[in-house]
Parts: structure tokens; C-alpha cells; sequence
């Protein structure tokens, strides 16, 4: 039988008592979901922000009006980030023999609105769907959208109008395409009635692509475009990707609402006093739910299926977002990374040593879409490429899913060769000088700040990857020979580069140059990407107190990348709650995140660059750690708390339990379900537990 706790806290563990389990307010997630909806109700006449949506494989933002910017007003319209259709396998391999993903389609209207009135546009996460509504000249229009969430590969709109109203919306994929890099491709368009469907063959970069469009619309095709009449109510068109389908509209509505609903009542759960921090919360786990699934094709790229951009995915970028999927409970998504990456170990290897001419793996700053085989052959396209920091956040994803995942055979098949991999890789590039202590260098080479010069010596960020690669390794039984305790017993090389100030530098060579210069604070690495040890040091710690004066412009407040989204982190597992409401408040100041809550720009007012994942990833770690940090290797409850009251649902920790409760009036209450046999230690005091113990816990904050 299962072992149900009651324990009492005042300072200490004044009174344990064994009881019967408290009921937890297990709040409705269904209404929290609700609190991060979008309404609009009036229609702005120039360019607005388009909304999201996809399934982890086919996505898209749409504007205003329902559907795509007309290509005609790409240029101005396009302000606030593209509107078309992305699908994860629709890619082609380009300059540089890299992988580019391709805009599939833009669907748009042919007619011109110059009367709206009665305007509402609903994006509802709990459903996935997006709804917009309005009057045009005295006809009522209605578009629905939605990706299917079980049909991958199929995206549905529903268009109701007046019966005698006459509307005209064209299918098109683009002739020319734009890509990264300088590259003008050319594709070429055949859109062909085949039965039921439309059938659209695309060629380009060398590859055929096909997908087929379903519709009760009448239509014609002039030009390599599809023209399709609306008119009255249930106007249906059906986007399938590759092949066909017999799902019907209603069917993929309601699967869709299903698994939405569902997903929700799985996820991890927070309901914030503050309504800007719950709209962050919902509308960011919406955006990684719809940007990433399990199915192992490929990785989105930072701006998601917004397209915006890059059309190539970071594996940086990804282990930002990667640690929220596992204290979310998403552990299929976060599980199947690991093994699309282990599934690639030799490619990795192969590429790591054409490149840096060293064993183990390089973690490719961008990973290809296709194989490895000459991917980036003969070189990449430029030194950001070479970021050979990148490893320890390979390590850091393979080992703490291994703590979730709980299964030796699934960790020896897939996380520790990553793990070992990773390993000999810093081992490769460390050598011992007369110091004692062990450098890291390899040419080519660069560091996680991309401002922080080119073949440099000893990046900071790389000797915190190397530290946690060697921790690691021989924490899995992977140091056969001693070589990775030798190396921490002697000490990588960041003594080296300590400031007068008391931290570090980003690198040697460059050393006081870089002062008030950084892209990134590389060094807050400690307290945002790689945990070192039982404690923040003095380092890290100086560097959080001195990060506005590190980076560069931050004082303005103007922020570069996911940089503020690292404050913010960095803030949590300080602890120091005043910083981190100055960090927040400055997303708005900096113009880092629109108005409105909805998303993150990937710089501030790079108002063209919107849905940044890859710092909604921090913004969203940072909001879970202020109530549940497991950083320093024990649990600790509302380190960073600045709000009046918060409830919480399974939030997952590495120690072992999922968490549910709340703090109101100071008093916090707590339920922890062990998921599996674990020890840990939680204000000062050990807590042991088996699988499937339940534990109530009462004390003030």
C-alpha cells in the first residue's frame, strides 16, 4: 500500500505526523488555459502581429484577417514576421550544403476589405484553434483554422460567409524563394485536379515535393495558383502534406480539440496571481506544444513555423526549451530528442572530425534537417559554426532525461554514448600547461558569445561545458581510465581568466576587451545552463551582480538574443526577487516581448524576428524555478517568489517527485508524488521516499 505523509514544517521539522492525505485545491485547468487566450476586438488597418499555431510538424502564423498577408503587402505587412505554411520535411539542401526549411504555401484573400466592422479574433489554446470574425460591407465572414494534432501531416480552415456574398482565396506557393545566406532558388509550380483533390508538385533544389488540397470550394488554377470561390456557409479546404486522407473537417476538429485538451490536463499547470505572468506562462507552453512533437523528423528552427528568420535548427536553442519539457511532464517530446540524437552518434563523429580534425563530438551549432553526409561539406558558412560550447548542453539533455526516463537499458542505448561522445570530445581539445592547470583550445573554434572573438583560448563557456561533460561521465561509469577525475582534481583552466572584479572572462586573449562589449553573459552559464556544484559560486554571483554592465547595451535597456531571457534565469536560482522583477519589467521597456504578452522578439524591436522559442524556453524555466528549483542538487520551494499567490500542478523534479500546491498568505502547502525511490533534501532536512509515496507538506515561507 502506498505510504501517505503528512509533515508539518515551521522553521524546521517541528512535527511529523502520518495521516491521511491532505486534499490539495486541485484548480480547473480548463479555465487557467482560458486566461491566456487571445481577443481582439477591433481590426487595426496596418501591419499587427499574426498568431500562431502548428502541431510539432506543420504550422503557420496567420494574420488579421484569418488566413496569410497577401503577397502584394509582404513588405510592409510583414513587420511583425511572415505568414505561410512550414512543414518540418519540406526542406532542400542548398548553399554551403546546408539544410534550409522552405515556406510551403501562403492561402490568402484575392479581395481587398475597406469596411470592417463587428471585429473578433479568438486564439484558443485550449482548443487550438484560431477564430475571426467581422463585417465586411454588411457580410458577415467567419474563418476557422486549426492544425490537426493527431493528422500531422493535415492543416483545416472553415470559411462561413453570406449567402450572397462572393469571396475569392488563392492557394500559392511561391516561384522564387529568398533563402538564407543570399540564395534566390527558383521552384517550379503544376497544381493539377486529380479526383477529389488539387494536386500541387513542387521542384526545387533538386527535390520533388507534393500535397494535396481538399475542397467543396469551386476552383481554378491560373498562373500556378489555386483560385477558390467561398460562398454561404461550410466552405472547407484541407491541406495534406505528402499524401491523402479521409479525415473529414469535423473529425479533425474534434481530434484536435481532444488531444488538446488532454495534453493540458497532463502538463504541468500554474495559475499566477499576476495576469501578465499567465498569459506568458500559457501562451509560451502553447508555442512549444505547437512548434515540437515526437515524431523524430527533424527540429524547428528558433522562430518555430513562423518561419521567421532562420530556417535551420540550434541545438542550443533547443536545450533552453528541452529542460521545460521535462518539469512540464512532456516527457515523450523530450525523450524523443535524445534519441533522434543518438540515432545520428556516427554523423556527429564523422562531422566533428572533417572539421576539427578531434575525436568525440562537436554539437553542431546547426543540425541538418537531412544526413550528415555532406552536410556543411566543405565548410560551413561561417564562424558561428564552430561554437564548441555546444557539447555540454548535449550532455546535460541526455543525462537529465536519463533521471526521468528511469530505465538502465534505455540510458546505455541512447543518453550515455552521447554522454561518453561529448566526453572525449573536451578530453580531444584539453591540455595541461605549466600552470597545472588544463586549457582548451582547437582551431577552428568560437565561443557561446558571438562577440567574444574567433580562436580564442579557454572559452569560458566551453571549460563549464568540459567541467560538466567530465562530472558526468564519470558520475555514468564512463571514465575508465581516471583521465576525467585527473583533469578536475587539477583544475580546468578558469582561474586564468578571473577579472580584478571577481568574475570571469569570456575567454583568454580578448579579456577586459570584451568588458561592456557581450552579445551574451557567458558568464551566468552556471546559473542558467550548466549546474556546477552544491552552491553558486562567488564567480557567478559577481557576474549576476555586475550583468547589465557586461552586456552590451543592457543599461538602455536594449537586449540581444536570448540574453534577457538568461537574466531572468540566472535571477531565479540567485534567489533575488527585486533583480528579478527589474529583469521582467525590462522585457517591456526594451521592446524585448509586443504588448499584449503574446510572444518574444529575438532582439529587442526586431519586431520582424517574432516567436523566439528559443527565450520563451528561459522566460518559462525561470517562472518554474521561482517555485521549484532542483538546481543545487536539493528542492527548494519559492526561492524567488514576487507574487501575492500562486497554485501549482505536477511540476516534475529531478529529485524525483512531481509537486502540486500553493502559497497564499505566506503559507505554503505542498503535495509531492515520488515517481520513483529517492532521498533529497528540502529546507535542511532529508526526505526519503519510495515509488509511489505521496507526501502533504504545511510550513511558511
Amino acid at each position: 500500500m502506498k505510504k501517505i505523509i503528512l509533515l508539518l514544517f515551521s522553521f524546521c521539522f517541528s512535527v511529523v505526523v502520518f495521516s491521511k492525505s491532505e486534499k490539495v485545491n486541485y484548480f480547473d485547468v480548463k479555465s487557467v488555459v482560458e486566461a491566456g487566450d487571445i481577443c481582439r476586438t477591433e481590426y487595426i488597418y496596418s501591419p499587427v502581429l499574426p498568431l500562431n499555431q502548428g502541431n510539432g510538424r506543420f504550422g503557420s502564423s496567420f494574420s488579421q484577417l484569418g488566413l496569410h498577408v497577401p503577397p502584394a503587402l509582404s513588405q510592409s505587412d510583414n513587420k511583425y514576421g511572415n505568414t505561410h505554411f512550414m512543414h518540418i520535411e519540406h526542406y532542400g539542401r542548398g548553399k554551403f550544403n546546408a539544410d534550409y526549411l522552405l515556406p510551403l504555401l501562403k492561402i490568402y484573400w484575392n479581395n481587398v476589405f475597406s469596411s470592417i466592422s463587428s471585429y473578433r479574433q479568438h486564439q484558443s489554446f485550449y482548443d487550438g484553434t484560431i477564430e475571426t470574425s467581422f463585417i465586411d460591407n454588411g457580410h458577415s465572414v467567419k474563418v476557422r483554422t486549426w492544425f490537426d494534432a493527431l493528422d500531422k501531416d493535415l492543416s483545416c480552415i472553415s470559411i462561413d460567409t453570406d449567402k450572397n456574398a462572393l469571396y475569392t482565396v488563392v492557394l500559392e506557393p511561391e516561384k522564387i524563394l529568398s533563402l538564407h545566406y543570399g540564395q534566390e532558388v527558383s521552384q517550379s509550380v503544376s497544381i493539377v485536379k486529380e479526383n477529389s483533390n488539387w494536386k500541387f508538385s513542387l521542384s526545387c533544389l533538386g527535390k520533388q515535393f507534393v500535397f494535396f488540397v481538399k475542397t467543396n470550394a469551386k476552383g481554378i488554377v491560373e498562373d500556378g495558383k489555386l483560385f477558390l470561390t467561398i460562398r454561404g456557409k461550410n466552405n472547407n479546404i484541407q491541406i495534406f502534406y505528402k499524401g491523402k486522407s479521409d479525415v473529414s473537417l469535423v473529425q479533425s476538429l474534434q481530434q484536435t480539440k481532444d488531444w488538446w485538451h488532454q495534453q493540458w490536463e497532463k502538463t504541468s499547470c500554474i495559475k499566477f496571481s499576476d495576469p501578465n505572468v499567465q498569459k506568458m506562462w500559457i501562451r509560451s507552453m502553447a508555442l512549444f506544444l505547437a512548434t515540437f512533437n515526437d515524431d523524430k523528423l527533424g527540429l524547428a528552427p528558433p522562430t518555430g513555423f513562423a518561419g521567421n528568420s532562420w530556417p535551420f535548427p540550434f541545438p542550443q536553442d533547443l536545450s533552453y526549451i528541452h529542460s521545460v519539457l521535462l518539469s512540464t511532464g512532456n516527457m515523450d517530446i523530450a525523450k524523443s530528442w535524445i534519441e533522434y540524437f543518438s540515432e545520428r552518434i556516427e554523423g556527429m563523429k564523422a562531422y566533428t572530425k572533417r572539421l576539427l580534425k578531434v575525436d568525440g563530438i562537436l554539437f553542431p551549432w546547426v543540425f541538418p534537417y537531412g544526413p550528415f553526409e555532406g552536410f556543411h561539406d566543405p565548410i560551413p558558412p561561417n564562424k558561428f559554426y564552430y561554437e564548441i560550447h555546444n557539447s555540454g548542453y548535449l550532455a546535460k539533455m541526455a543525462y537529465e532525461t536519463s533521471i526521468y526516463v528511469n530505465n538502465v537499458e534505455w540510458t546505455k542505448k541512447y543518453a550515455l554514448p552521447l554522454i561518453r561522445e561529448a566526453a572525449i570530445f573536451y578530453k580531444s581539445i584539453s591540455y595541461k600547461e605549466s600552470d597545472g592547470l588544463w586549457h582548451l583550445f582547437v582551431e577552428p573554434s568560437m565561443g557561446q558569445d558571438e562577440k567574444g572573438g574567433f580562436n580564442q583560448k579557454d572559452y569560458l563557456c566551453a571549460l563549464y561545458s568540459a567541467k560538466y561533460c567530465f562530472q558526468k561521465a564519470i558520475v555514468c561509469g564512463l571514465d575508465d581510465k581516471g583521465e576525467y577525475k585527473k583533469i578536475l582534481k587539477d583544475g580546468l583552466a578558469f582561474a586564468s581568466l578571473k577579472s580584478e572584479q571577481g568574475f570571469y572572462y569570456s575567454c583568454q586573449g580578448r579579456g577586459v576587451k570584451d568588458f561592456g562589449q557581450q552579445k551574451h553573459p557567458v558568464q551566468l552559464n552556471e546559473l542558467a545552463f550548466l549546474p556546477m556544484g552544491e552552491r553558486v559560486s562567488e564567480e557567478a554571483l559577481n557576474a549576476y551582480n555586475l550583468r547589465y554592465k557586461i552586456t552590451q547595451d543592457a543599461q538602455i535597456p536594449y537586449f540581444y538574443g536570448w540574453t534577457l531571457g538568461e537574466f531572468l534565469l540566472a535571477g531565479s536560482r540567485v534567489g533575488n526577487t527585486d533583480e528579478w522583477l527589474k529583469d521582467w519589467n525590462n522585457m517591456l521597456k526594451s521592446d524585448y516581448i509586443d504588448p499584449n504578452y503574446i510572444q518574444v522578439y529575438e532582439t529587442s524591436k526586431a519586431h520582424n524576428m517574432s516567436y523566439y522559442v528559443t527565450t520563451n524556453g528561459l522566460i518559462v524555466q525561470s517562472l518554474i524555478n521561482n517555485l521549484v528549483c532542483d538546481w543545487y542538487g536539493e528542492l527548494e520551494i519559492a526561492k524567488c517568489y514576487p507574487w501575492s499567490d500562486v497554485h501549482f500542478k505536477n511540476i516534475h523534479s529531478l529529485m524525483g517527485v512531481s509537486i502540486s500546491g500553493s502559497i497564499v498568505n505566506r503559507e505554503i502547502k505542498l503535495y509531492l508524488h515520488a515517481w520513483k525511490d529517492t532521498s533529497f533534501y528540502l529546507r535542511g532536512k532529508k526526505v526519503t521516499l519510495k515509488k509511489g509515496d505521496k507526501v502533504d507538506m504545511i510550513f511558511n515561507l
